[in-house]
């Protein structure tokens, strides 16, 4: 079946059916007859929704003849409406190649987040969504190496599992160490511990930080001594990071002074400028900016709370995006003046004429834009 729409769908896409579509999209009539049909995306049923947490959901989706697989350890772009408005969000896969269809995307759920809150509070079995093609070079090597690290933080652990279950799923003999840290539940706990059980070679230290501080403990902190406590020759393992930019920081620090930087592997899934600035940030985020939008002549009231993509948004404007995460660069713009603020690494930036990614910068000054 799905070859043969596979086929069909070769046809519909040639200049002749585009033709005799027009004025319509071909997918509009494919759509009357099966919802997942297109001609050229991938569409998904969602056919289960998990609560794992109580900050975390799991979506189970099943896609169409368009779905061309994935790598452990990759990520898809999940599209979906809200109140009329198409949104766009990245999530990594946390089940594995070999475990078939449906895929496993988890979820972290944001407050006031427009997809993993807004959407989720109405999305139902049965719903349709679409998908990006499987995206990422966070993968493994092939073969895989003998000795491996994973390091990760709350909903970082999931393209982590992928990679877990895709090694266990393939009779992988080697080590691997695994240090994960987590404010309270571990997302998919029951599932890493099963596979802990089941992989002899896989050490797990789990951390748990919220706990810590409320016994007047200091939050426990990824250092070079503990990962020499956990395995000694960890500077000899093809390691693989994932978290939140708290915790990559630190691994960028301690692969730094062990010299070790060469075999590791960085995924950031947190996002950055939608979540608030920290109390440390040394300008207030009420104070209100000057936004003006040369290209178009428009001009808006801005604030330090958001990324400059969403305040664009908020203006009428519609920029070129992806991922909203900083990955795909696809919000690069040029600022032609103005102080702004990269919310993944921190930095300030006032150089004039520079190109910067809306959805992670945040403005710290009036600034002009080339949008």
């Amino acid at each position: 079946m799905l070859h043969a729409r596979r086929l069909l769908n070769a046809v519909l896409r040639t200049p002749l059916f585009t033709a005799l579509a027009t004025p319509h999209d071909i997918d509009g009539y494919l759509r009357m007859l099966d919802r997942t049909w297109s001609a050229r995306h991938v569409r998904a049923r969602l056919v289960a929704i998990r609560r794992e947490t109580d900050d975390a959901v799991s979506l189970w989706l099943l896609p169409n003849e368009n779905w061309r697989g994935f790598r452990a350890g990759q990520f898809v772009q999940l599209s979906v409406w809200v109140g009329g408005i198409r949104h766009t969000r990245c999530y990594s896969i946390s089940s594995a190649p070999e475990d078939g269809l449906p895929l496993r995307l988890t979820l972290e759920v944001q407050p006031i987040g427009r997809v993993s809150s807004a959407w989720l509070r109405q999305a139902r079995e049965g719903d349709v969504v679409e998908l990006s093609p499987a995206l990422g070079d966070f993968v493994l090597p092939e073969p895989a190496p003998a000795r491996l690290l994973f390091v990760s933080g709350g909903s970082g652990i999931t393209p982590l599992l992928s990679m877990s279950r895709h090694l266990n799923a393939t009779g992988y003999a080697g080590r691997l160490a695994w240090v994960h840290y987590a404010r309270r539940a571990v997302i998919l706990g029951d599932e890493l511990r099963e596979l802990a059980r089941r992989q002899p070679g896989l050490q797990l230290d789990v951390r748990l930080t919220e706990p810590a501080r409320s016994e007047g403990a200091p939050a426990p902190r990824l250092s070079g001594e503990r990962l020499d406590a956990l395995v000694p020759d960890w500077e000899g393992h093809e390691a693989f990071a994932c978290g939140p930019a708290s915790l990559l920081g630190s691994v960028a620090s301690v692969w730094h002074e062990r010299a070790a930087g060469g075999r590791l592997h960085v995924e950031r899934f947190d996002a950055g400028a939608d979540a608030s600035p920290s109390r440390s940030t040394p300008w207030s985020t009420e104070t209100p900016y000057r936004l003006v939008f040369a290209r178009s002549g428009r001009e808006a009231r801005g604030h330090g709370r958001a990324s400059l993509l969403a305040q664009a948004e908020a203006a009428g404007l519609q920029p070129r995006h992806g991922c909203r995460i900083g990955i795909c660069h696809r919000c690069r713009c040029v600022k032609r003046a103005g102080v702004v603020r990269n919310e993944l690494t921190g930095v300030l930036d006032d150089e004039p004429d520079k190109a910067i990614q809306l959805c992670i910068t945040t403005p710290c000054s009036d600034v002009i834009l080339e949008l």
